[in-house]
């Protein structure tokens, strides 16, 4: 009498995202990989521009106060473990900002991060097709379920275009700007990034993030106030004097 078990098949990932988390190895990064000048580009031998350099710095003080509140963790041009699909091998890329859900940044993957973020450099074609199109298509192929690319220039008409992953396509979809002009995260959800009025634009400064309904404050604004609070102390110490209440 003839069995009728079926064979068990193999399954097989089936998806770019699935053969990446499939087949991404967590080991530390070589002691090169952490060697060189921060947001310099060895491929194309450019240096970042006056605006580049200014999002940068803003970008990064907004993401340093939303990583304490949210518990991920900032990774800004450090390296990243990517299975880079067409060549069939892990390798190790260096998005501009990202918000990663893990703790091991020794040895971080690009499926534990919840989205990245591109400041594009558009001086020169091929350099800003390398920020945009082949970082959202590697970080599409890798899963990870949002991207942002920023536009720096001034004179720039763009300043963020939001994608979100669609798991089926394995590719992104633009989403369009909302009437308040706020994209709202789905990966960390709270966040909202409010593309600014142009008449608004400042060096470096195209969008503000908000977190939870609260607008999250950037270093210079904290500066102002910690200023002005010292000044209000200040001022309150001198009246205590004036009436014999306080001593020099």
């Amino acid at each position: 009498m003839s069995s009728l078990a079926q064979p068990v098949r193999e399954s097989y990932p089936s998806s770019p995202a699935e053969i990446a988390r499939a087949r991404l190895c967590r080991q530390p990064f070589p002691p090169e990989a952490t060697i060189g000048i921060p947001y310099y580009d060895e491929e194309f031998d450019m240096a970042q521009s006056t605006a580049h350099s200014a999002m940068i710095r803003d970008l990064g003080a907004f993401l340093d106060q939303l990583a304490d509140s949210t518990g991920l963790r900032v990774l800004s041009d450090n390296p990243i473990w990517y299975w880079v699909q067409e060549d069939d091998e892990q390798r190790i890329l260096y998005p501009d900002y990202a918000l990663a859900d893990t703790t091991d940044l020794e040895r971080a993957l690009a499926t534990d991060l919840r989205l990245a973020l591109e400041v594009v450099s558009t001086e020169r074609a091929e350099k800003e097709r390398k920020d945009s199109e082949r970082m959202r298509d590697r970080n599409a192929t890798n899963g990870v379920p949002e991207f942002g690319l920023l536009y720096p220039e001034l004179k720039d008409p763009r300043a963020l275009r939001w994608f979100r992953l669609d798991a089926d396509a394995s590719r992104y979809r633009e989403a369009t700007l909302p009437a308040d002009r706020r994209f709202r995260s789905q990966a960390v959800p709270g966040l909202e990034l409010e593309v600014l009025e142009p008449d608004l634009w400042r060096l470096g400064r195209k969008v503000r993030l908000w977190y939870q309904g609260q607008r999250i404050p950037c270093a210079r604004e904290e500066g102002h106030r910690a200023d002005a609070a010292e000044a209000e102390n200040a001022r309150l110490r001198a009246l205590l004097r004036q009436a014999g209440l306080a001593q020099d």
